[in-house]
């Protein structure tokens, strides 16, 4: 069997870096022991993504986008269990009724904002 890379060195040479290079590359790199960071530019900043979904104006449209998650998600689950066996299958099939529940659970929730808009 032919191997694309060579097997790493048996002995490790850890002990043998020249102190002078680590200092020249933490230099290099400013990160030396009083390295200060850098503020990033406002261009990245502003375009850094977030881990906050979008607000929807109004719980509507939110039941809107949970009803869209929660489908895609029934659809992958049932994709996947149909794709196992045995005990795999059956944690697959786990999945699949917790993503019922919320959607029953969505539902509940959804005539309730429309009851109370309405």
């Amino acid at each position: 069997m032919f191997k694309p890379t060579p097997n790493p060195p048996a002995t490790p040479r850890a002990g043998i870096i020249d102190p002078r290079l680590v200092d020249q590359a933490l230099a290099h790199y400013d990160l030396g022991p009083d390295a200060v960071p850098k503020p990033a530019p406002a261009s990245v900043t502003a375009a850094a993504p977030t881990n906050q979904p979008p607000t929807s104006p109004n719980p509507e449209d939110t039941l809107l986008d949970l009803h869209s998650i929660l489908q895609s998600a029934a659809a992958t689950a049932y994709e996947n269990a149909d794709n196992q066996t045995g005990p795999n299958r059956k944690v697959a099939m786990g999945v699949v009724h917790l993503i019922e529940l919320a959607q029953l659970r969505m539902g509940l929730l959804e005539q309730q904002v429309v009851a109370a808009s309405s």
